[in-house]
């Protein structure tokens, strides 16, 4: 089972936040590491991974931009630069493909852990407040962190 399993196997009875029980993300958990799995096959260099990093978190796709156009330029510009450092290491000539065949994967852990994050929340808002600050940031164009009794 290797390394992912072990850690799912001590990790199941820690919990995320303590004095508060576990929400049942053992699917989005399992589905990040069998992600990480598949990403670790393909042995990126730290400039691969940094360039493909930058190229997902550049998604021109997101509903609340305004210049999806100038994301979706530099995404590409991103892409180039990754093609040009896998051509520049000598990889195999399908690497890049099979990076990118990833994303539909990635974009439905994103989806099922937004789906987490707001059942979550909205069990328990006074934790979900309490995120921490770069995580309140990097969701809250997604998800409001209102507290649901205001309403």
């Amino acid at each position: 089972s290797g390394w992912g399993g072990r850690w799912a196997a001590r990790s199941r009875d820690v919990p995320l936040f303590p004095g508060v029980p576990p929400s049942g993300c053992d699917d989005l958990i399992g589905a990040v590491f069998e992600l990480g799995r598949t990403l670790c096959r393909l042995q990126l260099s730290d400039e691969e991974l940094a360039l493909f990093t930058a190229a997902v978190l550049l998604s021109p796709d997101r509903p609340w931009l305004t210049e999806s156009k100038k994301v979706q330029k530099l995404q590409d510009k991103v892409y180039v630069a990754l093609q040009h450092e896998i051509q520049k290491k000598h990889s195999a000539e399908d690497k890049l493909s099979k990076m990118v065949s990833k994303l539909p994967l990635m974009k439905t852990i994103c989806n099922l852990h937004l789906d987490k994050l707001e059942f979550f929340r909205l069990l328990h808002p006074e934790t979900a407040m309490n995120f921490p600050p770069l995580y309140k940031e990097v969701f809250n164009s997604e998800l409001q962190y209102s507290d649901p009794r205001e309403s």
